[in-house]
């Protein structure tokens, strides 16, 4: 097969039909552009294409392949026949190629997802963190009265929200630390750098309490807690009139108080 002369027979055939390219590629169920190519050379139509474009053009199926008419008659309906199991053969291996290319991606996410669900529970996507942070009592004045140590340990996230979950213990000051209770820390982006610290014993559907305002970084390492009677605890006294400033939430959720 010449595309060449072929084109050129194309191109030839349209202009008796007086048809112009657009004409032809609408007829054909083509873009004009794809045509273009077909006549330049450029490109050879679609095997399943060729019965419909001699027929269109009042040239065989043969002439098509050829580049040129032909003078011999052509067993028409046997290479009619012939282009039409050589398109079902090209419809059926793109058919086979896209099932196997669909399950494939289908075997690979699932991979994924299981994989991902086997990881996330051998907790490799948790970073342990065990703290022992000093930091400064002030009164509900503002006015300092003490050292304290807070006891950070648990595990934040990696992914998502980065919450942290575990102890939060506060010594010196409750003096129970809050024993056989969890401490939950989750970075809001609604509300810049402060926080929610929710309390709750493993299993228990009600919080235990929740500490007003909480500014800490990411680290965990420098923060500024204001508890329930007014007492604020930070590691820097820069903390102490941001949690005095009257900020609230919005919404104030309610939660169970039993310690």
């Amino acid at each position: 097969m010449d595309r060449t002369k072929t084109g050129a027979l194309i191109a030839a055939a349209r202009k008796e039909q007086n048809m112009t390219q657009k004409e032809l590629a609408a007829a054909l169920h083509v873009s004009d552009r794809a045509v273009s190519k077909w006549e330049r050379g450029a490109g050879f139509p679609d095997i399943s294409l060729l019965e419909p474009l001699a027929d269109t053009l009042g040239l065989g199926v043969l002439d098509l392949l050829r580049g040129e008419r032909g003078t011999v008659p052509e067993p028409e309906p046997t290479i009619r026949q012939a282009l039409a199991f050589l398109a079902r053969q090209a419809k059926e291996r793109t058919r086979r190629k896209w099932s196997q290319v669909l399950g494939g991606t289908c075997a690979l996410l699932m991979a994924g997802f299981v994989l991902f669900a086997i990881l996330d529970r051998a907790g490799v996507f948790l970073q342990e963190i065990s703290l022992e942070v000093p930091a400064t009592v002030y009164s509900a004045e503002g006015v300092s009265a003490g050292e304290t140590t807070v006891a950070i340990d648990g595990s934040v996230k990696i992914l998502g929200d980065r919450s942290f979950e575990g102890q939060f213990a506060i010594h010196e000051v409750e003096t129970t630390c809050r024993e056989g209770v969890h401490a939950n820390i989750r970075w809001d982006a609604m509300w810049t750098d402060a926080q929610d610290i929710l309390f709750y014993r493993p299993g228990d559907n009600l919080s235990l309490g929740v500490e007003r305002m909480l500014y800490i970084t990411e680290s965990m390492e420098s923060f500024g807690l204001r508890l329930e009677d007014g007492t604020i605890i930070a590691t820097d006294e820069a903390y102490v009139p941001l949690l005095m400033s009257g900020y609230y939430y919005s919404i104030r959720p309610i939660f169970s108080n039993q310690f």
